[in-house]
């Protein structure tokens, strides 16, 4: 198993002062603030580490509840292999707002829609659905 950083430091104060070190000399003076300094550095960076793992936490959290939330607003996920269902923009005729229905409300000839901003009341006429009579191509046109 890998000694952590503080650790290492420590077994290094300990290779120190099991070989006498003189930190008194010009060399273990330099020596002395160098082990100072890796230990500040190990004890700084344990800190870091430790609160990197604390916002990774909190991060996996969030990210739990955001998908949550997600599946509240919108129901099921697509990756389930669930697809949204078509929604068609209609015009109000009366205050020319933009809402949405579904495929089944919009084909259904007996539906009347109500505009959500002003509350009229409308009905959809589909392009190409209505039953048209062929041109009779012997017929004169009667303007």
């Amino acid at each position: 198993m890998a000694m952590d950083l503080n650790a290492k430091a420590a077994y290094i104060r300990g290779l120190m002062t099991g070989m006498e070190f003189d930190p008194a000399s010009k060399n273990g003076k330099v020596i002395a603030a160098m082990m100072d300094l890796l230990e500040e550095m190990a004890a700084t960076v344990t800190e870091h580490d430790n609160a990197l793992d604390q916002v990774y936490d909190e991060l996996e959290t969030l990210d739990q509840d955001l998908d949550d939330l997600v599946m509240d607003l919108y129901g099921e996920d697509e990756e389930d292999g669930e697809e949204d269902e078509d929604l068609y923009e209609v015009t109000c005729p009366n205050c020319g707002a933009v809402a949405t229905v579904d495929e089944e409300t919009l084909m259904d000839p007996d539906q009347e829609l109500v505009c959500p901003n002003c509350g009229a009341a409308f009905d959809i006429e589909l392009e190409g659905t209505e039953e048209e009579e062929p041109e009779d191509p012997d017929q004169p046109d009667q303007e």
